[in-house]
């Protein structure tokens, strides 16, 4: 049963195939019917709501990053406080060693007291090193991973920023923005094909493109053979939109289907349904047979033939009289007259047992019900019903046989017309493809509705001139077929991200120690004369001489410490191209029971795929672009 979407239907968030999923209230119990009926039957074509380009996020209220301290840091600034605790003792302890070196009377007290200085100097540079300047280089390498750390933080609290200002703006825009486009196949597909679904999804398709197409003047034939009753919501509102409406609901045939065929007509009907149950090399040969033995039986029957009275006849012809049947006559002699004319082989005997068997079957007593026309403009629904497993097959084969031969006869149109074939997964390949072929010849727009996509149905994807429809396809195999009919296309993901953090430590010590030692002797002698002295005043000025020796002698030590500290960061990110699927096979799986994915393969290598809707309630949003909403509130504006 399809429906409107609820109060809390409109409002409700983007799933993972970014579609509004939009709970489905029965139609019976929806308050908008005229609307609804107003704002489907408008003349335009439409095969579902295209859902607007949105960016693909979650509109989850997500919790804002939290800081945390890295453990180095905070290992770092502990090992720095520990070792600054340490500094006056172990300085006390370096003091109280020289102090006693200088207190304490030893042999030669200026060494000693000169290798006591070094080691205080000594002790004390290796105390500070190793309790003040390592654990501060550390905390500084530590402070710049923090930095670097923070700085990535403040990006993914910016990211955050950025994504919820990002939903803000999508739910600001959802209430006001034409987010629900109409979508149609381009060009004029003859062909539609739609696998998977459910019964709310194919009711809601049918709905949706049929109630435009009414509306258009266009006749909507829908053949539903899944027990599904697809057809039944378009009837309650094409009825109350005032347009013409058949309903036939079928367990039997009570001169609904045969009626107005002639011998060979009835005879290819009957014998096409026969030999869609049939597979092998003698299926063409058994359906000569069949066709044969029917339009011999049906030839000797007076207007209008039924599935009763061709079984009446099948059974005379098998030598079964019943002089109470339905039967004049006068048709009895003329059939007992074609014994011998049908045959007597094996073939033809096994024939007529299963002809008469499966006729039987659908065959009726009850009153003669109104033939099945489909000409002119309206809708008329042809559903199959019955607890009974084989006459419903049966039935069905005969119904979708009795549509192929209207195909035939019918002369070509405009192409405005559509069949909608619900549930043709049984009937097979050979008998669909057929079907198509005829539709396409008398400008017949055909919509296949399949169940499963497997086995000989997957030769119906892509046919020429067609457009595929992908609705939910709950098997995983079935899934991961139509994902390969989608198509893949090349992408960069990032495969690698590496990180590399490195830091070296070194310490080193040496000590150095020199001697050096020189001696210089001076000589000299020196004479005085006054300048007033006479030449002959031998006792005026004086006279001397001086002799010097100089010794000297310097010992040197040096001890030396280093320390040092090397940081090393590198990143990086590796993107590799690589060849997947467009849409993932769980995304068909997980699609809503109205939402399907377009498919369409042009020329040139282009192709089409999108995402849409079909739940007819979608033209009573605002958001729909041409819907009743949509034009309710331009008409106020």
């Amino acid at each position: 049963m399809i429906g409107v979407p609820s109060e809390e239907g409109v409002a409700g968030d983007l799933d993972d195939a970014d579609t509004v999923r939009l709970p489905i209230v029965p139609l019976a119990r929806a308050s908008a019917m005229a609307p609804l009926v107003r704002g489907l039957f408008d003349g335009v074509e439409r095969w579902g709501w295209e859902f607007a380009p949105l960016p693909r996020f979650s509109l989850t209220l997500e919790p804002a990053p939290e800081w945390r301290e890295p453990a180095e840091v905070v290992a770092a600034w502990r090992l720095r406080r520990q070792r600054l605790r340490q500094v006056p003792w172990m300085s006390a302890g370096v003091g109280a060693v020289a102090w006693g070196g200088w207190a304490l009377p030893f042999a030669g007290a200026v060494v000693v007291d000169v290798a006591m200085s070094v080691w205080l100097v000594a002790g004390l540079a290796v105390v500070l090193v190793r309790q003040v300047a390592v654990p501060r280089s550390r905390v500084r390498a530590a402070g710049r991973e923090r930095d670097f750390r923070f700085d990535l933080f403040r990006h993914r609290v910016g990211e955050w920023r950025a994504r919820m200002s990002a939903r803000d703006e999508v739910l600001r825009v959802r209430a006001v923005a034409k987010e629900w486009l109409p979508l149609r196949p381009t060009g004029s597909a003859a062909r539609v094909e739609v696998f998977g679904g459910t019964g709310d999804g194919w009711a809601s398709l049918v709905t949706t493109v049929g109630s435009a197409l009414l509306r258009a003047g266009s006749s909507v034939l829908v053949l539903d053979l899944s027990e599904r009753r697809v057809g039944d919501d378009l009837a309650v509102l094409a009825d109350a939109a005032g347009l013409p409406v058949s309903a036939f609901a079928l367990a039997r045939d009570d001169g609904t289907l045969l009626r107005g065929l002639d011998a060979d007509e009835v005879a290819e009907v009957i014998a096409g349904a026969v030999a869609t149950m049939r597979t092998g090399t003698e299926a063409a040969d058994l359906r000569v047979v069949d066709a044969s033995i029917l339009t011999a039986v049906a030839g000797c029957l007076n207007s209008p033939v039924t599935a009763a009275r061709l079984a009446a006849g099948l059974r005379i012809v098998r030598g079964h009289y019943d002089s109470e049947g339905p039967l004049t006559q006068a048709e009895t002699r003329r059939l007992t007259g074609h014994i011998d004319a049908v045959g007597n082989t094996d073939r033809v005997v096994n024939a007529l047992q299963s002809l008469t068997n499966l006729v039987e079957l659908i065959a009726t007593d009850e009153p003669l019900g109104e033939p099945v026309k489909w000409s002119g403009p309206g809708l008329t629904v042809l559903a199959t019903e019955g607890s009974h497993a084989r006459r419903k097959d049966f039935l069905d084969r005969v119904l979708f046989e009795r549509v192929l031969h209207a195909m035939r006869v019918r002369p070509q149109q405009n192409g405005s017309d559509v069949v909608f074939v619900a549930g043709a997964d049984r009937i097979g390949p050979a008998a669909v493809e057929d079907l198509a072929r005829q539709a396409r010849r008398c400008g017949v727009r055909l919509v296949l509705m399949l169940e499963h996509l497997r086995d000989d149905l997957t030769r119906l994807l892509g046919g020429a001139d067609s457009t595929t429809l992908l609705m939910r396809l709950g098997n995983h195999e079935e899934a991961k077929i139509a994902a390969e009919f989608i198509g893949r296309e090349h992408t960069f993901k990032v495969s690698q991200i590496t990180r590399q953090v490195g830091q070296n430590f070194t310490e080193g010590y040496g000590e150095a120690t020199g001697t050096q030692s020189s001696t210089s002797r001076n000589e000299g002698t020196h004479h005085s004369r006054p300048d007033r002295a006479r030449w002959f005043d031998r006792k005026a000025g004086s006279s001397g001489s001086s002799a010097g020796t100089t010794s000297s002698r310097s010992d040197t030590w040096q001890h030396t410490v280093n320390y040092s500290l090397a940081d090393s960061e590198s990143t990086g990110t590796t993107e590799s191209r690589v060849y997947e699927f467009t849409v993932e096979p769980t995304q068909l799986q997980g699609l809503p029971p109205t939402a399907f994915i377009l498919v369409e393969h042009g020329g040139g290598g282009h192709r089409r795929v999108v995402l849409a809707d079909c739940n007819p309630g979608i033209t009573l949003l605002p958001s729909a672009v041409g819907g009743y909403g949509w034009a309710e509130g331009v008409r106020r504006a």
